[in-house]
């Protein structure tokens, strides 16, 4: 059964009056979303669905249990915590929704019995049903899977094979367990039909501990996208903050330099401890931390305290 078939008979109607907990219509609207998106199968974990969805895993143990004892979804254990997610269409086959409302909720409607929501006669197809896309906004996951294919170019279809090889050699680097090519394959393909190839590039790179898998990042890419800018963001500051201190290194090297130089020239006795004190703050790696010891003990260098107070000033040293 098409999504067609399960709109004529009244899914979402029964949808609607079954009462279900808020996560397990969370859960149906994803599953529902992805199908519309291309995928009729997903292979995800109750850690992956509770990032995704936005709700604590025991939310999500406990939807999942609900919607497979309606047999809403059908729900298979692949691995230890792997499940197989799948969305049944067929209302007449969903059992055991609640008919009565829970104590302080208002009734949607007479929902004694579900099934009679379900038209018995099937509603006449028109013959040319309007066609209507999905934007990326529209999209509460994933924007709706565009089929081009008939019309793309060779070329264009060369160029997003190639992208998406990319995006999986580079995520499977990272990745200690084998991973279902083909899953990620659909999903990186989903990732690229909204975001550049080396937008996705970067947030797999730079969250490689953080996503076991595609569809946890074209999920939740907007959660990894902004985590990503904030990160950035430090990283860029600290950087000016390095950039502005190894200015003041450079900056007390040439002054050292030039003091040294100008004793030299004027022939000024000065002590071995002052030569040598010039002579560090010229090649030291860090000479604005050996600037400050020095002025911690500058009555050891007389001749030197003009310089060091000069020095001081020039570099914003406390």
């Amino acid at each position: 059964m098409n999504l067609r078939s399960f709109w004529e008979r009244g899914g979402f109607k029964v949808l609607a009056v079954a009462r279900l907990s808020s996560c397990s219509y969370s859960m149906v609207l994803y599953v529902l979303n992805c199908f519309v998106a291309g995928i009729e199968e997903i292979v995800s974990s109750t850690g992956e669905l509770s990032i995704l969805l936005g709700v604590p895993e025991r939310h999500v143990k406990l939807a999942i249990e609900e919607l497979s004892e309606s047999n809403i979804l059908s729900i298979t254990k692949k691995h230890e915590k792997t499940l197989v997610i799948r969305m049944l269409l067929d209302p007449e086959k969903w059992k055991n929704l609640r008919s009565t409302p829970e104590r302080n909720k208002r009734m949607l409607g007479d929902a004694k019995n579900l099934h009679s929501l379900i038209p018995q006669k099937e509603i006449k197809r028109k013959s040319k049903p309007r066609k209507v896309s999905l934007s990326g906004e529209d999209a509460l996951v994933f924007p709706k899977k565009n089929e081009t294919k008939n019309y793309k170019s060779n070329k264009e279809n060369l160029r997003n094979k190639e992208s998406i090889d990319k995006i999986i050699s580079i995520f499977s680097n990272f990745q200690k367990n084998e991973i279902d090519i083909k899953k990620e394959e659909n999903f990186a393909a989903l990732l690229l039909e909204n975001h550049s190839v080396d937008q996705i590039i970067s947030l797999i790179q730079f969250f490689s501990k953080e996503i076991p898998s595609l569809s946890m990042l074209a999920g939740a890419w907007f959660h990894y996208l902004n985590k990503y800018r904030e990160e950035m963001a430090e990283v860029d500051d600290l950087n000016a903050f390095r950039k502005k201190h190894e200015g003041f290194d450079e900056k007390i090297r040439t002054l050292a330099s030039f003091e040294l130089k100008r004793i030299q020239r004027e022939r000024k006795a000065i002590t071995a401890d002052e030569e040598l004190l010039l002579h560090i703050l010229m090649r030291h790696e860090q000479p604005r931390k050996q600037l400050y010891w020095a002025l911690k003990a500058k009555d050891k260098y007389p001749s030197l305290i003009g310089f060091l107070d000069q020095a001081k000033a020039s570099v914003e040293l406390n």
